[in-house]
Order: structure tokens, then C-alpha cells, then sequence
């Protein structure tokens, strides 16, 4: 039996509804896997999983309730109380994984109310995860067509360069191996200026850190090409490629999200189980309103119990 833990993400957000919207497909897997909902004591709840204090050691669809004061939130208004469970429910998650050797699924919180909730130190369930499980993690934005990594996440667009020269190639390429991804498969290095910086006129960085970085992968096996100009990988036409690097965030995710729509996900590299999370964000504007669409979760339960991608 296969244990899924799934952290709430901020309550008052659209992702009780999504888990609502997933309930057909919850309830099918939940007849060969055991589902546990790690939330926080509130109002807002589905009637989809079973209270359990202790989770009973057998499939089905479980909620584990934080003990406290219950919060009265409200829909599509985020607060100091909702960033501070949100951030709660996924340090719970954490915590119960290894014991329980299960996979996760984390649903979108908002890092601004995490932060303004007293968690000042807070960047992402990514490198949150690296912290707790002490291992290099990276970011892999996956979907039915594309897979891009972003080397760097969610750091200002000043300090990408410096994060790029202190980037840890050896723990990326045993992530790589270590994941279902093959040394056949071709991989696209896109330059981090204009034009992959036409041969050092506009930038150094593709000859001083992609270079190098590309003979340290290839060394180790893997086929790459590059470095790529960002502007054109993407393009129809252009060739195939299974996995892209991006030098940074918005480099990398602009173009997946808009290509893979609903369908991506973000599956974490670097852990020894399977973590995956929505590529979209709390929503807040939406919530409650029954229109925000469960594809994305969706994908991330399909990944997690089928093992594709």
C-alpha cells in the first residue's frame, strides 16, 4: 500500500475546491492507496476524507486535523492566520513522510502571507524541502510535451548570475540519474543573454559558466545542446528536445505555462520520494466562486500513482 500525503496549501484559497473537483478519481485511487489530508483547524473543509487522528494503516481517503483554536476564514481572503496554516500543514507533511516512506502532493500556498505570517525565511516548498530533507533539490516543470528545469528559482533577477556560478552541477547530475530520466535522451542549455550572447558580445556568461557546465554534463554522459537562444527554443519547428534548462525562473516557466496550459506540474528532483505540486498558484481572486479547474491536480495524482513522466 502507497501512502500520499497532501499538504492543504492556504485554505482560503481555490484548492478546496479543486480537491472537491478531484473527488472522482480521489475515491478510485483511494481503493489501493491510503490519501491523507494534512490541514489545519478551520472552517473550511470537504467531506471527502475521513477524520483520523491516527490514520488506520489501510487504503482510503484520510484528513489528519491540526489540534488549536479553530480559525474562521473566509474564501478568496488570505490572512495572517492562513499563511501561518498553510506553512503549518506542509511542515506537518514533511515531518510525516518519512516515517510513513510516502510521496506528496503539496497544494499552491502564497509566500507572501507565509512570510508576513512570521516566516520570514521562507522561499518555496522547493528549497524548504532541500532544507528539512538536507539535500540538494531542484525544480523540473513537467507535462505531456515539455520538461524545463529553471537552475535558478526564486531569486531576484540581480542576483541569477551569482547563483548560476555557485550552482551544484554534481548534485544536479545524480538527481538526473537518479530520477527515470535517460543519458538518452537529449537535453537544450538556453543562454542567459540575448542570442545565447553571440559569442561574447553580449555577455560573458554562456562562454564563462554554460560552457563549462555543458562539458561537465556531457562528460558524465548526457547528450546536450547548446548553449540555445531562449528565444527560439520553444518554437514549432525548432529541434526536439526532452529537457531544458532555463537559467532562470520566468526563462523557463513563461514558455511551459503557456505551451502545457493546465497540464504541467512541478515535480521536485533530488528527494528519494516523489513530491509534486500545481504549476499555478492559490488564486485567490477565483476562489469560491466553483469555476478554477482541477487539471493540474489532477496530473500531479496521475503522476504520483501511475508513475509516468
Amino acid at each position: 500500500m502507497k501512502t500520499i500525503l497532501i499538504s492543504e496549501g492556504d485554505p482560503t484559497s481555490i484548492n478546496y475546491e479543486l480537491l472537491e473537483k478531484s473527488q472522482p478519481l480521489l475515491k478510485r485511487l483511494a481503493k489501493s492507496h491510503r490519501i491523507l489530508l494534512i490541514r489545519g483547524n478551520h472552517n473550511i473543509q470537504t467531506k471527502i476524507f475521513i477524520e483520523a487522528e491516527v490514520p488506520p494503516k489501510k487504503p482510503g481517503l484520510y484528513q489528519v486535523t491540526a489540534k488549536g483554536e479553530k480559525q474562521k476564514l473566509k474564501l478568496g481572503i488570505p490572512s495572517l492566520a492562513s499563511g501561518s496554516l498553510a506553512f503549518q500543514s506542509f511542515q506537518r507533511a514533511m515531518e510525516m513522510q518519512k516515517p510513513m516512506k510516502a510521496d506528496l502532493l503539496t497544494l499552491p500556498l502564497s509566500k507572501e502571507w507565509v512570510k508576513k505570517a512570521g516566516y520570514s525565511d521562507f522561499r518555496g516548498h522547493t528549497e524548504s524541502l532541500a532544507d528539512f530533507f538536507a539535500s540538494e533539490t531542484f525544480m523540473m516543470m513537467t507535462g505531456p510535451h515539455w520538461k524545463v528545469v529553471p537552475l535558478t528559482t526564486h531569486v531576484p533577477l540581480k542576483d541569477v548570475v551569482s547563483e548560476l556560478k555557485r550552482f551544484p552541477w554534481d548534485s544536479f547530475v545524480l538527481a538526473l540519474e537518479s530520477s527515470k530520466f535517460s543519458k538518452k535522451k537529449k537535453i537544450g542549455f538556453l543562454g542567459l543573454n540575448p542570442h545565447a550572447g553571440e559569442g561574447g558580445k553580449i555577455g560573458v556568461e554562456e562562454i564563462e559558466i554554460i560552457n563549462p557546465a555543458i562539458d561537465l554534463l556531457s562528460s558524465r554522459g548526457w547528450r546536450v545542446e547548446g548553449p540555445l537562444s531562449a528565444d527560439s527554443a520553444f518554437l514549432p519547428g525548432s529541434p526536439k528536445l526532452d529537457l531544458i534548462l532555463a537559467c532562470y525562473h520566468d526563462q523557463g516557466l513563461i514558455p511551459f505555462k503557456l505551451l502545457e496550459g493546465k497540464k504541467g506540474i512541478n515535480f521536485t528532483l533530488g528527494l528519494d520520494f516523489r513530491r509534486v505540486s500545481p504549476d499555478h498558484g492559490t488564486a485567490f481572486g477565483i476562489a469560491g466562486k466553483g469555476i478554477a479547474d482541477p487539471t493540474s491536480v489532477l496530473s500531479c495524482l496521475a503522476v504520483l500513482t501511475e508513475g509516468n513522466r
